[in-house]
């Protein structure tokens, strides 16, 4: 594991260190983690056996779910297609568009922020921001959690059962996403080597006890 900023392994809403998806500033000049920008929930990074430098931008679900508004229009009547169709009609585009029916399907929750983080992992990678080589969009969320599962988007249905399925179909190249449930991620959690999380394991089987009902 590799440090993010200040001897810190783990950071939280990350944005990235530039304005790559070239969203507004507000009047002071300053972009704000967490609010009005793009950003993941958290960021760590390691060294891969290969000897690359891999960062991971995680993202997070718990109770989460989505309806059918298209979002294509904000409420101030700007255009959030113009935003980032940069990013999209760029060659390198992260997105696959042979087989995505068109870009407004993506403006969609979840698919919208799942665009706009996997455009900020992308971007990310090309400034080799940190020193990485790959950075790859994780996403985290439960099974249990029914309603998070729907497909919102009406074009996007053909494409898979569940919008990360779905994402998993659209993103190249392969390894750049990355989707894994909660229940898979900690249900099956080996503290043998690390018996100081003992403790901790304990507190999670027990408060979330359904993490341990593996589907």
């Amino acid at each position: 594991m590799l440090p993010i900023e200040s001897g810190q392994y783990v950071s939280f809403e990350w944005i990235g260190q530039d304005n790559y998806l070239h969203e507004k500033i507000s009047r002071n000049g300053q972009r704000t983690r967490g609010a009005n920008y793009t950003s993941a929930d958290a960021i760590v990074m390691f060294e891969r056996v290969d000897k690359k430098r891999q960062v991971a931008l995680i993202e997070w679900k718990y109770t989460e779910s989505y309806g059918g508004t298209f979002l294509k229009i904000a409420n101030s009547g700007a255009d959030r297609t113009e935003i980032y169709r940069h990013l999209f009609e760029n060659a390198d585009c992260p997105v696959n568009k042979e087989i995505l029916p068109s870009f407004d399907a993506l403006f969609y929750e979840p698919f919208y922020q799942l665009m706009r983080q996997q455009f900020l992992a992308s971007e990310m990678e090309k400034a080799h921001e940190l020193g990485a080589d790959i950075v790859t969009l994780m996403h985290i969320a439960p099974v249990h959690n029914a309603d998070f599962r729907k497909v919102t988007s009406p074009s996007l249905g053909k494409l898979g059962s569940s919008p990360t399925s779905i994402w998993s179909h659209l993103v190249k190249p392969e390894g750049r996403f990355i989707s894994v449930s909660t229940e898979q991620l900690f249900g099956n959690l080996s503290v043998g080597k690390l018996p100081e999380m003992k403790p901790w394991q304990e507190y999670i089987n027990s408060r979330y006890a359904w993490v341990c009902e593996i589907r």
